[in-house]
């Protein structure tokens, strides 16, 4: 005889950031495995009231890539994408020993030294929604100044929070790498890597960030057989372990030295299914991003792990 389930899962799916297939899937999985829990996918657009009836009956663990916006469960331990402060997100980070460059806030008084941050620093802004590269560049360490907010064009994130200065990573070639991870386990990889040198001109005071990340001819290829990036990105989760789901960009430089960019813990980056997996599907000449690490059924076991332990 079946044994009843004795805590719940709710997988909160929002529309336009997943695909909702993905989250039935994982469901599939987990009742596979573990007849102790029923799972409940829920509409992160709708309160989806009925479901948050019947998932306050027992213990219950909440699963959200990004904030729960509509839906507002009415009992359990809910990890949830939330955006924060590219400041907070690398000061934790650092203080917890992870290798991210060295940073500050470009303040009115701010003077950088190259003896400090080499020749060239990347300036980025701090402001936890600006995404897709908006406002950074790569500056000459000895031109960099504040700018007071008023100065920047309207739509720059410049204008909701102070800009950052960061060493600049030289890998050689322009390159960026990502390990997408939950809760520390590895789900999907991602690396463009130029096939040409990086040449920077002394003479140039700035570059956009277009002009120093990778553009064809590139290659294309999964993290997986690097495993010092994964364990990498393991040490980021459990740096920040209240954020379950991490993007962590990470770069190897010339050395051979890796650091750590960000984490990315907002959570729009469900890569398996975003409106960016048709390109990293062609890219990668797959069909299946989720197939190469088993991403649904490391999620399904992560997943039961933190019910069976945290559900409240």
């Amino acid at each position: 005889m079946t044994a009843e389930p004795s805590r719940n899962l709710v997988l909160v799916h929002s529309a336009g950031w997943q695909d909702v297939a993905d989250f039935h899937a994982i469901k599939l999985r987990v009742e596979k495995t573990a007849p102790d829990i029923e799972v409940f996918v829920a509409s992160n657009d709708i309160r989806s009231s009925l479901t948050r009836k019947r998932a306050a009956e027992r213990p219950t663990l909440v699963f959200s890539p990004i904030r729960l916006l509509a839906f507002r469960p009415a009992r359990g331990k809910v990890y949830a994408g939330r955006h924060m402060s590219k400041l907070i997100e690398m000061r934790r980070l650092a203080d917890a020993g992870i290798p991210v460059p060295k940073f500050e806030a470009i303040r009115p008084d701010t003077k950088l030294l190259e003896a400090d941050y080499g020749p060239y620093v990347v300036v980025k802004p701090s402001f936890e929604l600006a995404s897709w590269g908006q406002g950074v560049e790569l500056r000459r360490t000895v031109d960099v100044r504040y700018r007071p907010p008023e100065d920047y064009p309207q739509d720059h994130p410049g204008r909701r929070g102070p800009m950052i200065a960061q060493t600049f990573i030289d890998c050689g070639r322009p390159m960026t790498c990502r390990v997408l991870t939950l809760f520390g386990a590895t789900i999907f990889t991602y690396c463009r890597q130029s096939t040409r040198p990086l040449a920077l001109d002394p003479q140039q005071p700035a570059y956009a960030q277009s002009d120093f990340m990778p553009s064809p001819p590139h290659r294309i290829s999964y993290v997986a057989r690097d495993p010092d990036m994964l364990a990498l990105a393991a040490r980021a989760y459990e740096a920040m372990p209240d954020a379950a789901l991490q993007a962590c960009d990470i770069l190897r430089d010339v050395k051979g030295d890796l650091h750590l960019l960000e984490i990315n813990p907002g959570g729009g980056t469900w890569m398996l299914s975003s409106a960016l997996a048709p390109g990293y599907r062609d890219a990668l000449g797959v069909a299946d991003l989720a197939a190469d690490f088993d991403a649904f059924g490391v999620i399904a076991r992560v997943l039961v792990e933190k019910t069976r332990t945290e559900a409240q």
